[in-house]
């Protein structure tokens, strides 16, 4: 999909939804919301605002899309809204709320394309709300970094590798991130605000490199690999890795130190 194909799909949705007496504003969130980081694989992520009640016409529903004859793929999603996929791959995410509901969202980059009352007002607030999963504390995600590494290994040495791949790949990278962000100097202001992983290789591209690098071996290499990246970014001490924790957990995993 071209940036222009993209406006115009979003500009022929717009038109859909303005017309309906229950929509009371759109929201574009992300990439939707900044035709600059559109490419070929951005897809289309929006909130419908609707008056309550009218919900269930749009969680999991796809009949307000431009061609939606050609959507070969739906679901509805644990927490409303849905996904919906085009014959040519066209991925499109969308929530849904009223404006009250809104009130509890957490956002990102958005930009408000339908206004009847309130949305703006709530999209404010909303994006300055924190979102618990991604805000980093030094010693919390240091320790949990740790963790989440003698989790995974042992994990690995029963023979439990997807299990331990998910922990060290997933929850440890997770971890380091935040911890690093605190530490770094750089302009983080590219890094999303939800997802700890979005934009990392613009923001942190050093860290990213290595961390991608990690990531690539089989779990309990890659846990290794990663223990060192952490040492060198967060260090060993009262604002780093925890010097008795490290010790113990390399203790027991049979790690020498400088291996």
């Amino acid at each position: 999909m071209t940036p222009e194909e993209h406006r115009a799909w979003l500009e022929a949705a717009l038109a859909i939804l303005a017309a309906r007496d229950d929509v009371v504003g759109v929201v574009a969130m992300g990439s939707t919301a900044d035709p600059t980081r559109v490419d070929e694989w951005s897809d289309h992520d929006v909130a419908i605002i609707v008056v309550p009640g009218a919900e269930g016409r749009y969680v999991g529903q796809v009949d307000w899309m431009p061609e939606s004859h050609r959507i070969v793929l739906t679901l509805e999603e644990y927490h409303g809204g849905g996904k919906a996929v085009y014959d040519d791959g066209h991925l499109v995410e969308w929530g849904v709320a009223t404006v009250e509901s809104l009130g509890t969202w957490a956002a990102d980059g958005y930009a408000v394309l339908l206004d009847r009352g309130g949305v703006a007002d709530v999209m404010t607030k909303a994006v300055s709300t924190p979102f618990p999963a991604n805000v980093p504390d030094a010693t919390r995600d240091a320790a949990m970094f740790l963790t989440a590494l003698l989790h995974g290994v042992g994990r690995a040495r029963r023979g439990e590798s997807l299990s331990a791949g998910d922990i060290i790949r997933g929850d440890a990278v997770h971890a380091l991130l935040r911890a690093a962000r605190t530490r770094s100097h750089k302009d983080l202001s590219a890094l999303d605000r939800l997802d700890g992983l979005r934009r990392v290789e613009l923001a942190l591209p050093d860290l990213a490199a290595q961390i991608s690098a990690a990531i690539a071996e089989e779990p309990e290499h890659a846990a290794r690999a990663m223990l060192g990246i952490a040492e060198r970014y967060l260090g060993v001490g009262a604002s780093g890795l925890n010097p008795a924790g490290r010790k113990a957990i390399m203790r027991r995993l049979g790690w020498p130190e400088g291996s």
